[in-house]
């Protein structure tokens, strides 16, 4: 199995480049699934990763909506570098980081939570996942005759307050944020900082709206913007068809990079981007 990615990775690794390769969790190292707590990473991903977080000059970087204690529970692996509720809160290299203006915005988000959440009795089905700096209305399991009139009622309620909030439209979900310019793109560039290395190429991967921002910040960075789903932003460069495909690529990449360089490997010609992993680009 071969690819562009995997050769412009492994590539990179060998020359002595630091790879920072970050995710996004939901969607992107999981399967969506009906409600957060039962999104469990997959075992043989989990020692994937783990492996390639062993490696020198590999950073690993996880950075989702979740909150920041949540996420770290459900990924299981110390070590690597986390940011939480869609980059506002960063732990790297066991230190946290949280912004005064982040730590600011919770008075407001906490309120409009509290509206929304008494609100969403007349809604059954429909819930809110609470975030230390944000919430995320969940409809996935409500009546589908319902999903415009609860839109519609979010996002009036939220209208007085727009100027401050970031809204986003997820896959049957609305996230809400503080309109502060933090994002998964500055955490990703807090992360690839923090790695300190001179040279660095960068792979970034997600599936939603809310991926958007990391996946410009690789590309403005010179590294890879990396869609999962059927559906990924448009600005993804590549596209990985599901989290399955993800798996199997990163289980390749560690196998070639922990293997010993053959200059018969690299002289292969690579077939075109699409064969193996499933990976297709977007021109």
């Amino acid at each position: 199995m071969d690819s562009l990615i995997l050769k412009q990775l492994t590539a990179a690794y060998r020359a002595g480049q630091q790879l920072v390769l970050a995710f996004d969790y939901d969607g992107t190292l999981t399967p969506l699934a009906a409600h957060p707590r039962l999104a469990h990473l997959d075992p043989v991903l989990r020692g994937v990763l783990a492996r390639l977080a062993a490696r020198p000059r590999i950073t690993i970087g996880i950075i989702s909506g979740r909150g920041l204690d949540n996420l770290i529970g459900m990924v299981g692996l110390p070590g690597l570098s986390y940011g939480g509720s869609t980059g506002l809160e960063l732990e790297l290299a066991g230190k946290r980081r949280i912004s005064a203006e982040a730590l600011a915005s919770r008075v407001l988000l906490d309120a409009l939570c509290a509206a929304i959440e008494e609100r969403l009795t007349e809604y059954p089905g429909a819930w809110v996942e609470k975030k230390p700096f944000g919430f995320t209305v969940h409809y996935r399991q409500l009546a589908t005759d319902r999903f415009a009139s609860l839109r519609t009622e979010t996002l009036a309620r939220l209208a007085p307050q727009a100027a401050n909030l970031q809204i986003m439209h997820g896959p049957l979900a609305i996230e809400v944020l503080p309109a502060i310019g933090q994002d998964k793109g500055t955490a990703l560039r807090a992360i690839v900082t923090h790695s300190g290395a001179p040279s660095v190429t960068v792979l970034y991967a997600g599936d939603a709206v809310n991926d958007e921002p990391a996946l410009t910040a690789a590309m403005e960075l010179g590294g890879i913007a990396l869609g999962i789903g059927l559906e990924p932003p448009a600005v993804a460069e590549y596209r990985l068809a599901d989290p399955a495909a993800l798996r199997d690529l990163l289980m390749t990449l560690v196998e070639k990079i922990a293997a010993p360089h053959s200059d018969q490997d690299d002289s292969n010609p690579s077939p075109a981007l699409g064969d193996g992993c499933g990976i297709d680009a977007w021109h």
